[in-house]
């Protein structure tokens, strides 16, 4: 049983991660503003202010004023030599490793692809990735590394499970390889986590509570933001979107299940479906992008047959996602969708429909409606999620004595 009680010292960390949190996240940038947010007494707000600034975290500017008289008022930011964050982010297709400050601000990034033949030397490629970004690092000082990994995985281990179509990757402990070859704390989840916790952060979750990221690339995967906090329980598992099945008689799964959502509408099945109805070889964004394109520039006219064609391969998946999500919505009363990764591409129109079929199926349709949004990241909200485990770390004071 986790244990409940709050000692000194652990109150002390959180009070710290929580002020450089909101300075960070931009909710403060005053003394007078951290105390009124976080009830803290001003002399406890300015002790710690004045301990950030010794550290080289926080500094002080004059915030220029464009009318009035009279000195500029001093506003609190995050300095230029607060430590920096490390990422890896683990796909099926690509490796990203980035070097950015607590603010996300991409300091240095590096890519690779993975590949069927590349596979068996993973690690080896995302250790020298790594090096790299050491070799630049100078005087500055880092936190610690984040990974955001495809799933399914093990957080309580770092683990990446038995990912389909992995190359025949299984049980990889990622976190403990990348702790002993860097020497420096490691914080690990799921992809669709990290960038559910940086929506809330950084994107398009900072103005709500509950909200459910969907993350729409070749699979579906799925963060849940629950009271401010990123929902986790025991079990070291994430949430899979992606595996809840929307036909019991549908195609087989390879995780053992039948008619599971990502069968119908990642984005690898999408383009297949796309490719096969236009007869052209385009990826799924340059499909998005010309439905994109045919809908702005024919409104009021009817769509060719090519585009007929394509509307309906999205309009069907309109409807198979929104099935999905109104059973989420029903169990989770989420305020917000946040739709992601590949599917940023998604054309507006059919995710207002997305948005209009879950506001019409849903049980409490008649007394509230739930928004459904683009990730603030654009494509890159996992990319840049990587280092959500190490961040929330950061926030909660982890790494103040």
């Amino acid at each position: 049983m986790a244990k409940s009680g709050v000692n000194n010292t652990l109150l002390k960390q959180r009070n710290r991660g929580l002020i450089l949190k909101l300075i960070a996240t931009g909710q403060c940038s005053s003394r007078i503003e951290l105390s009124q947010k976080t009830g803290l007494a001003k002399m406890t707000v300015t002790y710690i202010v004045n301990e950030f600034l010794e550290r080289g975290i926080f500094e002080e500017r004059q915030k220029v004023q464009v009318e009035g008289k009279g000195r500029n008022p001093v506003q609190l930011c995050i300095s230029d030599k607060a430590p920096k964050l490390i990422g890896v982010h683990l796909y099926r297709e690509i490796c990203s490793v980035i070097l950015c400050d607590i603010q996300l601000k991409l300091l240095k990034k590096i890519c690779f692809p993975v590949t069927e033949e590349t596979a068996h030397q993973l690690m080896e490629h995302i250790f020298h990735a790594l090096d790299q970004i050491m070799e630049t690092l100078g005087d500055e000082k880092i936190y610690g590394i984040g990974i955001g990994a495809i799933g399914p995985v093990d957080k309580n281990w770092g683990k990446i499970l038995a990912p389909p179509n992995f190359y025949g990757l299984h049980d990889l402990e990622i976190a403990r390889e990348i702790e002993e070859h860097c020497h420096m704390p490691v914080f690990f989840d799921g992809e669709s986590n990290c960038a559910a916790i940086m929506e809330k952060y950084y994107g398009a979750g900072t103005d709500c509570e509950d909200f459910i990221y969907v993350d729409l690339a070749n699979g579906v995967g799925s963060g849940l933001v629950v009271n401010g906090e990123l929902y986790a329980n025991t079990s070291g598992m994430i949430c899979e979107l992606g595996h809840t099945s929307i036909d019991w008689q549908g195609e087989p799964c390879s995780c053992g299940n039948r008619g599971c959502l990502e069968r119908y509408i990642s984005s690898n099945v999408l383009e297949s479906q796309l490719q096969k109805v236009t007869g052209n070889m385009k990826d799924f964004r340059g499909f998005c992008q010309e439905m994109d394109e045919a809908i702005k520039e024919g409104e009021g006219n009817t769509f060719t047959k090519r585009q007929q064609d394509m509307d309906r391969v999205f309009t069907e998946m309109t409807e198979k996602l929104s099935c999905a999500l109104v059973g989420f919505v029903n169990s989770l009363n989420p305020q917000k969708i946040i739709i992601g990764h590949e599917g940023y591409w998604i054309p507006d129109p059919y995710l207002c429909k997305i948005e209009k079929l879950v506001n019409e199926r849903h049980i409490e349709r008649k007394y509230r409606q739930i928004q459904v949004v683009k990730s603030g990241f654009k494509d890159e909200a996992t990319v840049y999620g990587c280092t959500g485990a190490l961040l929330t770390a950061v926030f909660e004071g982890s790494f103040f004595d």
